[in-house]
């Protein structure tokens, strides 16, 4: 599928069930991606679109449980205050919720709810992309603090 015929298709199911606008969905999200059609765009669409939150939550999991973290991911943990988790909590509660919404799709649904569920994510991102700037914001701030220590003390093996 070219691109002219998602957003022809995307357009109808747009009317339908007042969905954003493809721009919109397409610059948040890339929908223009979309390659292939599987008989089910809206659902496509869905899975491109959660995609993207899981693997922000992903990166909120991290910073909140870094067991698993890598070592240089781990220094950029070292100063994380308590304004920087509240920015994570707030971002958490709503990502984890769309994720389980999707994956209850994924069993069953109807090209309703999954529109539905389209734009309850596209509304999530746009009220908390804010957010996500900010957490990104903590963590580049804590990579010019690495970069700003002489490199041989922060030498695994010195």
């Amino acid at each position: 599928m070219n691109l002219k015929e998602l957003i022809e298709k995307y357009s109808i199911l747009q009317k339908k069930y007042s969905l954003p606008g493809f721009d919109e969905l397409n610059s948040a999200f890339d929908i223009g991606k979309i390659r292939r059609d599987s008989g089910n765009l809206i659902r496509d669409i869905r899975r491109m679109m959660i995609e993207k939150i899981v693997y922000y939550l992903k990166l909120i999991e991290v910073i909140m449980n870094p067991s698993q973290a890598s070592p240089i991911f781990m220094m950029l943990l070292k100063d994380i205050n308590p304004n920087d988790l509240k920015i994570m909590d707030s971002l958490l509660s709503p990502f984890v919720e769309l994720e389980l919404k999707a994956h209850k799709l994924d069993v069953y649904s109807t090209e309703k709810e999954e529109s539905q569920l389209v734009s309850r994510i596209f509304n999530c991102w746009v009220s908390k992309r804010s957010e996500l700037g900010e957490l990104i914001t903590v963590l580049e701030r804590n990579w010019s603090q690495i970069k700003s220590v002489p490199k041989k003390s922060r030498d695994y093996f010195s």
